[in-house]
């Protein structure tokens, strides 16, 4: 007799099969940050007597999409997993649902589920960074960020991504804490920012932001040296990015700074909650 596939709020005993999968795809820092998290909403925890399993989660504070942050299940089963969650969704008040990242030659069983493509993106990447230090300059001045900076932060962030793509306080804080940030000013005012890790040789540049009016200085590519030469150190072997499909700008200052692109483009799609 087959098993359901139909998702329901895991139980405490069942947190320890979907950890596995939740520290493989890097969600959580530690057991205790995902365990602390189902505790406070355990219906961000949803599995079946199938064995399939999503977490889930606010996108951000400031939007109503409720975002899948993992999906583990066969791709026959995704469509109707997803319409699971988006009713799920519809019975916690949000106003959609986010798939996430998925590249695009794999967006047919989201399709299937009501789902539409509202963002692409290019994935980038350099190989055998260089550990060396860029030169000192005159655009700009970095120095290492922590959560006293947290409020100059969110303000660049903010000057810089539309509502989608800003974060909000709640991961300013948590990023502070996990990942090495370095803020650039020009004569003591804040004017751009990265965020990086380092995990088992592989690097991430999770954020390079500097402001509008501060563009075309050589800001951004100082930052990115910085963080390039850093994770380098840090034992990175390679470094990795993910930048939007019509930010050309961007994928043109990191092409100069030797990443290339990958092949196909990554996806986000959503579902609206009626």
């Amino acid at each position: 007799m087959s098993r359901s596939h139909a998702m329901r709020t895991a139980d405490e005993a069942e947190l320890g099969v979907v950890w596995a999968a939740v520290r493989a795809d890097h969600l959580f820092g530690s057991r205790e940050e995902f365990e602390a998290a189902w505790r406070e909403a355990p219906w961000r925890v949803q599995v079946s007597e199938a064995g399939d399993a999503a977490v889930l989660d606010r996108w951000r504070e400031h939007s109503g999409l409720l975002a899948i942050q993992g999906l583990w299940c066969a791709e026959r089963t995704m469509p109707a997993i997803v319409r699971d969650l988006v009713s799920l969704a519809r019975s916690q008040g949000f106003d959609g649902v986010l798939s996430p990242l998925v590249p695009e030659r794999l967006v047919e069983p989201y399709r299937e589920a009501g789902m539409a493509v509202i963002h692409r993106g290019i994935t980038m990447r350099l190989e055998r960074p260089s550990s060396h230090a860029p030169e000192p300059s005159v655009a700009a001045q970095l120095r290492i960020a922590g959560p006293a900076d947290e409020a100059a932060i969110e303000a660049i962030d903010h000057a810089c991504f539309d509502e989608f793509w800003r974060f909000d306080r709640r991961m300013l804080v948590r990023y502070l804490a996990d990942q090495r940030a370095v803020l650039a000013t020009r004569h003591g005012a804040p004017i751009g920012y990265t965020l990086c890790t380092v995990s088992n040789g592989d690097g991430m540049l999770g954020r390079l932001a500097v402001l509008p009016a501060e563009r075309g200085r050589g800001v951004g590519a100082l930052l990115l040296s910085d963080a390039v030469a850093y994770m380098a150190r840090a034992g990175a072997r390679v470094v990795t990015l993910y930048t939007q499909e019509e930010n050309v700008p961007s994928r043109a200052l990191y092409a100069r700074g030797g990443f290339r692109e990958l092949p196909g483009t990554s996806c986000f799609l959503v579902a609206a909650v009626h």
